[in-house]
């Protein structure tokens, strides 16, 4: 571990139990008993300063509390802790740790707890029953899973395992907890939570009571707003409300509601200031302050601290009591944007290093094929000198040979012969010349031709080689480009589609393989198709990098039959008919 993480912990903890220790106005919670679970009074310090109203908020490691389906869209690993103490030596206290990740959801895991202490017994007559003092510890330790899915829906669950001690009585118990959040891509400043508490639980048995888990439903509306020049203020509002049964009063079942509504202003992610209102009813106004909180964070070098004050009325005290409470926090490293981008930029760079390598190895093609070029160019130069000289040599031997023998044959022949026979051979000679020389000019126009024939098969190979090295890594760099987008969007299927295509055309380019074990983890709740169709589809691309692309255009026709709106097929056979129209243009200017 890095020193400097090391250090922030060991402070991180010391100021946890420093601010524990503190002491603080008594508190106890204003729930009717028994209608409710006792941890139901709410978790985390920024939840309870804003009064409750947290259902629809994000970013927080206490969501697995409030929400486990908002909490998938968390975007830093953070651990938190609060607590403080309450009348007659009591303790509630809490601490979570969150850990998204960039493509499999967001983790959590928690704690919340009260303990008392010096607790006293009597009997029925108010009689102590013995001189010893007996503890209370009532905790509950929770594990949720959230998923954000690409379009603005995260999902999540959490489970609970409840433990109770009281004098010589224990029980233990468990539950579930499920939770959705929207946030749409359009309006990005409006969310809406849904959570529902309790599903279903075991219950926990203290001797001959049993006490059973009340069921809550909650439903959460929140706005969140940026202002400011730089857009560095945020102010978000929350609104909640949350139904349940009472099971215990008098009139059992009877259906019971509340409100709670929060809000907080955020000064660049650095100071918060937060108000709300906990558990009011249309007929709860009369009995202001109570269920009024405030609070106050302060956020700097990964590090928070964060305090809420509230008012409660302890019915069994009668009187309003303050309430305040100290937490503290620590983020660990970049957020999930941040990450994701820094992915998308190495990936970025691999693509760029990817092209530029393809542009070497066109180059180096292109000097080879200028090289084969000269070589035959000079080839058939060299061949024309030597076939130009022999041609010389035998006319100038031949020519020798004749008049040699011409002048000894006339030579008792009349020198009026004589002359005349040299003219008529100087006539000849003069005639083969001229032949020789024109046939000479028709092979140099032929060797011309030949180099110009040359040059041309050397630029239409050039071309054909640049573009067969440019469409192939756009076409790789496009379904690898489409099958990164999938995979980020939680599309398993088509993306493991889109890295099989390149991997079949490229094996080795950049990180296919990884990918496509990467989307093969999560394909397990994505629709897939049908085997009929990827084996026609595959079938198909397999011809594509053959460069039959008017056969894979027949094969990807197949699954129009079947499907007629695959979009596989479609892009597909839209980039087979670009191809096709290529060759065909660059046919056509031979």
């Amino acid at each position: 571990m890095d020193m400097k993480v090391f250090f922030k912990l060991i402070l991180f903890i010391n100021i946890f139990f420093l601010a524990i220790m503190l002491p603080s106005v008594p508190i106890f919670s204003d729930e009717v008993g028994g209608v409710e679970n006792v941890f139901s009074y709410g978790s985390g310090l920024r939840a309870l300063g804003m009064g409750g109203a947290f259902t629809a908020m994000e970013g927080d490691p206490s969501l697995i509390y409030w929400n486990p389906g908002a909490m998938a869209f968390n975007q830093y690993k953070e651990i938190s802790f609060y607590g403080t103490k309450t009348i007659a030596d009591s303790y509630y206290f809490g601490g979570f740790y969150t850990n998204p990740t960039l493509y499999m959801g967001t983790l959590s895991l928690g704690s919340m707890g009260i303990y008392t202490s010096g607790i006293e017994s009597y009997d029925e007559n108010g009689l102590p029953i013995s001189t010893n003092h007996n503890n209370y510890l009532h905790y509950q330790i929770l594990l949720s899973y959230g998923y954000k899915f690409s379009w603005g829906l995260g999902l999540g669950a959490t489970a609970k395992v409840e433990q109770e001690r009281l004098l010589d009585y224990s029980g233990t118990g468990a539950s579930f907890d499920l939770g959705a959040y929207f946030r749409p891509r359009s309006i990005g400043w409006f969310s809406i939570g849904v959570a529902v508490q309790d599903v279903y639980g075991t219950g926990i048995k203290l001797g001959t009571d049993y006490e059973a888990n009340t069921r809550i439903y909650k439903i959460g509306i929140a706005t969140n707003f940026k202002i400011g020049k730089k857009k560095a203020t945020r102010l978000s509002f929350d609104f909640d409300s949350r139904f349940y049964n009472d099971n215990y009063n008098p009139t059992p079942g009877a259906l019971l509601y509340d409100f709670s509504f929060g809000a907080e202003l955020s000064f660049s992610d650095i100071f918060m200031i937060r108000a709300g209102y906990k558990n009011f009813t249309p007929t709860s106004f009369n009995d202001l302050p109570m269920g009024i909180s405030v609070g106050l964070g302060f956020r700097q070098w990964g590090f928070g601290v964060d305090y809420a004050v509230t008012f409660e009325d302890p019915e069994w005290q009668g009187t309003t009591e303050l309430l305040m409470r100290l937490g503290i926090s620590y983020r660990f490293g970049r957020s999930i944007d941040e990450k994701k981008k820094i992915e998308a930029q190495k990936i970025e760079k691999q693509i760029e290093e990817g092209i530029r390598k393809a542009t070497m190895q066109y180059e180096e093609k292109l000097n080879e094929l200028k090289g084969k070029y000269e070589q035959e160019k000079e080839q058939l130069v060299l061949q024309f000198d030597e076939k130009l000289k022999e041609k010389l040599q035998e006319v100038e031997k031949s020519y020798g040979t004749e008049k040699e023998e011409l002048i000894a044959d006339l030579t008792a022949q009349f020198e009026a012969e004589k002359k005349k026979a040299i003219e008529e051979l100087a006539k000849r000679y003069e005639n083969e010349r001229l032949q020789l020389q024109q046939q000479l000019v028709q092979e140099r126009l032929a060797f011309s031709q030949r180099i110009q024939e040359l040059q041309k098969k050397y630029e239409e190979e050039k071309a054909t080689i640049a573009k067969k090295i440019q469409a192939d890594e756009s076409f790789k760099s496009e379904h690898y480009a489409k099958g990164l987008q999938l995979l980020a969007d939680g599309n398993y299927k088509e993306a493991l589609v889109e890295f099989e295509t390149v991997a079949r055309f490229d094996p080795n380019y950049l990180k296919v393989k990884e990918y496509i074990n990467r989307a093969k983890g999560g394909m397990t709740s994505i629709r897939s198709y049908s085997p009929q169709i990827m084996e026609i589809y595959y079938k198909g691309v397999d011809l594509f990098v053959q460069k039959k692309y008017l056969e894979a255009i027949q094969e990807w026709k197949k699954i129009l039959k079947i499907d007629p709106y695959n979009k596989l097929a479609l892009r597909n056979i839209k980039e087979a008919e670009d191809r096709l129209k290529r060759l065909e243009k660059l046919e056509a200017n031979k």
